[in-house]
């Protein structure tokens, strides 16, 4: 595949859930502190591939999974190239592969509910539906016709698509014309994202300062909220969300 203007894809900062290992899917968590780094980390980098692209950020449009994690990415990582994000166009073929009844559950309650099947999911990754769920195979055709818009904008401008680790696969897989199991294979980087242009797919690294751990940013409160490795989730003063465990949203 070829595109005039480059693609840069995009997955959401670590979220509360990813911290503890807890499955995501359709479901959603807020950025933790450290994810919230990442994603201004990741505006950086954009900002300066922008600068030696010659692009300037008012050209660029965004497009984004409509899932909460990847809006708090979308503001934080567009505030800090300088990208207006209230253009952004969100488009439902980017939501994350759901794991229908796994979603919300950690491997070990998986594994006790049903016996077995991750294991098996390891051994067929590509065509291996969770009950209620999606499979890769499944979830293929959508991430196809989220890259063909993509694409479509790419004509004319350069695009940064923001989305998730499992949809992002697809998307760079499709681009690359790789094979399912090379494609499930793929990274899921969330300190680092891919230039799409001219039929390369292109890794971007990122740097998240240290002094960016554990901060939050005037008139925010904060909570550890037993996270692992140092992680924090920050929230607006008095706009604290209820815990996660409550369910779908």
């Amino acid at each position: 595949m070829s595109n005039r203007h480059p693609i840069y894809v995009f997955r959401h900062g670590r979220t509360e859930w990813n911290a503890i290992e807890r499955i995501q899917g359709a479901l959603d968590s807020p950025l933790t502190e450290r994810g919230q780094a990442q994603a201004r980390a990741m505006g950086a980098a954009l900002r300066a591939e922008l600068q030696v692209a010659g692009i300037a950020a008012g050209d660029v449009v965004v497009v984004a999974s409509p899932l909460g994690r990847v809006r708090q990415t979308v503001a934080l990582a567009c505030g800090e190239a300088g990208i207006d994000a209230a253009g952004c166009r969100f488009d439902d073929r980017l939501r994350e592969v759901t794991w229908g009844d796994w979603d919300g559950l950690t491997r070990a309650e998986i594994e006790r509910r049903w016996p077995g099947t991750l294991a098996e999911r390891n051994d067929l990754k590509w065509a291996h539906q969770p009950p209620g769920g999606e499979s890769y195979a499944m979830a293929a055709p959508r991430a196809r016709a989220a890259l063909q818009a993509l694409l479509s904008l790419a004509a004319g401008q350069p695009v940064a698509a923001f989305s998730h680790g499992a949809i992002g696969r697809l998307l760079r897989g499709a681009y690359a014309r790789l094979a399912p199991d090379e494609t499930v294979s793929l990274e899921e980087p969330q300190d680092a994202f891919f230039r799409l242009q001219g039929g390369a797919v292109t890794r971007i690294a990122t740097s998240v300062p240290p002094h960016e751990v554990g901060r939050c940013p005037e008139g925010a409160e904060g909570s550890r909220r037993g996270l692992r490795n140092r992680d924090h989730v920050c929230f607006p003063s008095g706009l604290r969300p209820p815990s996660p465990q409550a369910g779908k949203a």
